[in-house]
């Protein structure tokens, strides 16, 4: 008996938030190396809270396909809320990152996301 599950998986918004994991992995590394502070203890630790992020996609689109088989309504969407979240939290462990790596552009980030900041204020 199959059932009767119909879900769209939102291909290209995992594959952004995939994306951007692995950029946060990329420039923590190149960090780590730069500021020759590299221990493979912390790098094991940020590998596994990066599963962690992972399977917390896979959980909500779990959560999705499965809720309206067992009569549950939930109006907000899961995974995008969960992506969108894990997407905001790697561009900030990114800007940090960056901004270490290279103390020449961490004045042009600061500007950068300064206005930003500034915009939503207003």
């Amino acid at each position: 008996m199959a059932l009767p599950i119909q879900y769209t998986v939102p291909y290209n918004l995992l594959l952004v938030t995939l994306l951007f994991i692995v950029m946060d992995i990329v420039m923590g590394l190149v960090k780590a190396l730069e500021t020759k502070s590299f221990k493979s203890l912390k790098m094991r630790e940020g590998l596994f809270h990066k599963l962690g992020e992972i399977l917390c996609v896979v959980f909500g689109m779990v959560c999705e396909m499965s809720f309206p088989v067992v009569g549950i309504t939930v109006k907000l969407p899961i995974v995008t809320t969960i992506c969108i979240y894990i997407i905001i939290m790697e561009t900030g462990s990114i800007v940090e990152n960056l901004a270490a790596i290279s103390p020449n552009i961490n004045a042009l980030l600061v500007k950068v996301f300064s206005a930003y900041k500034n915009e939503g204020n207003s």
